[in-house]
């Protein structure tokens, strides 16, 4: 900025800037500081529903566990009349073979008389094969069942020690493939069952699917509660640009119509300097009329610098700020639509204004040039009203005769003024004023 930079342009300057800095300060602010709206937590109510799901289940081993004890026994009864027990293994048996030291302890010492045709041994009851599987068939069901639950059982109780041998004797229960439709296959799958389950402490597996289904419960109940009441910011929307890359491209719009009004002024009073500094030497030359004539053409222009795209952008980026926070490629689109705004406002404003600014202006040069010429008696020739039909004659002379037409405004001027001092000095004096 130099001395030929007009006090309406550093003011409009300096009013345009507070304004981008307050605006886009707030604005920023609220595009920072926004959150989204408050929503029931999704992951809340997924977990749930997630608990909710594990209750049947947990159910579903929880009857399996009671059923499994009163399969064992049940089978238990159906084995013993399937005679699933082998004779073989119980000596003495009926059926079995004798034991030969046995017989000779029980033989009597005194001789008898062996019959000549003995008749031969009772022949020993069969096992019922089709009997023993199909009795074992329930209990294999159970164990099938209880063989998936047992992860699940663990994993909310811990492992509970009294019930691990039991737990794994379902497992090689479960383990054991289904027979055909041979009644030797299925005799000895009934046996493998019996041998493994018939002796397990069913009970602590039963006690524990129970505790496990009372856990979940208790779980989906708490989980259910925080769904109810959980809430968490909704994630606001992503747009063309990132938050952070929109807001700083708004920023960089402002601040660049701001340097835009800045360069416009300082362009502007450089001209004016250009201008005017040369014509300092007409006067010692003898043309004092065209340095006069000079300032009332530039102080016929406008002022210099872009203050509406200034204002424009400052106000249009805080509007999209506080109208639509979460959507910050709007503050970016209010920033450019408040640039277009702001133009068109300040050219708006210009035209309305007109010359009534070129007097104020004009005197304002004169104190920086110190014209030969007063500029006061040349205005004084300008009758108020006519301001913009005197600089567009100005502005159509040749440079000769504008100053030519400056010069005899002022002489005129000055005339008026001489004849005006001596009529007050005669009726100072009681004289008749000069004709």
């Amino acid at each position: 900025m130099n001395e030929y930079t007009r006090r309406e342009e550093v003011r409009a300057t300096f009013i345009a800037s507070a304004i981008l800095v307050l605006c886009i300060a707030a604005a920023v602010l609220r595009l920072v500081t926004v959150e989204g709206r408050l929503v029931p937590d999704p992951s809340a109510r997924r977990q749930a529903e997630e608990s909710e799901a594990r209750i049947a289940p947990a159910r579903a081993c929880a009857l399996a566990g009671d059923k499994l004890i009163a399969e064992i026994e049940v089978f238990k009864k159906l084995a013993d009349a399937a005679r699933m027990s082998d004779p073989a293994e119980k000596p003495g048996a009926a059926g079995g073979k004798p034991d030969p030291r046995a017989r000779d302890a029980a033989a009597p010492t005194t001789r008898t008389r062996t019959p000549r045709n003995p008749l031969p041994p009772p022949r020993p009851n069969e096992p019922d094969k089709q009997l023993a599987w199909a009795s074992a068939q329930p209990l294999y069901k159970q164990a099938k069942i209880l063989a998936g639950c047992r992860d699940a059982t663990d994993a909310i109780l811990g492992a509970r020690v009294s019930a691990i041998p039991a737990w794994d004797a379902i497992a090689k229960a479960a383990a054991i493939t289904p027979p055909g439709a041979g009644e030797a296959e299925q005799f000895e799958a009934a046996k493998q069952l019996l041998s493994l389950l018939g002796g397990i402490a069913a009970d602590k597996v039963a006690q524990a699917t129970q505790d496990a289904e009372a856990a979940y419960k208790a779980t989906a109940e708490r989980d259910r509660e925080r769904a109810n009441t959980a809430m968490v910011r909704e994630p606001l929307p992503q747009g063309v640009f990132s938050r952070r890359v929109a807001v700083s491209v708004g920023v960089g719009l402002t601040v660049c119509a701001l340097l835009i009004s800045y360069l416009g002024v300082r362009a502007a009073s450089m001209r004016r300097l250009a201008t005017l500094l040369p014509l300092r030497d007409a006067v010692r030359s003898g043309r004092p009329g065209v340095q006069a004539a000079e300032i009332l053409k530039t102080a016929a222009a406008h002022n210099s610098g872009e203050p509406g795209i200034v204002i424009g952008a400052a106000l249009g980026g805080l509007s999209a700020a506080l109208l639509a926070p979460k959507d910050a490629d709007l503050f970016v689109a209010g920033v450019m639509a408040g640039l277009l705004i702001g133009l068109g406002a300040q050219w708006a404003f210009r035209l309305a204004l007109g010359a009534s600014r070129w007097r104020a202006r004009a005197t304002e040069l004169a104190d920086v040039e110190k014209p030969a010429i007063p500029i006061v008696l040349v205005l004084s020739g300008v009758k108020p009203g006519l301001e913009p039909e005197f600089i567009q004659f100005l502005r159509s002379l040749p440079p000769a005769d504008a100053a030519a037409a400056v010069e005899k405004l002022a002489s005129q001027a000055e005339e008026r003024i001489l004849a005006a001092a001596d009529a007050g000095a005669a009726l100072h004096h009681g004289k008749p004023p000069p004709r």
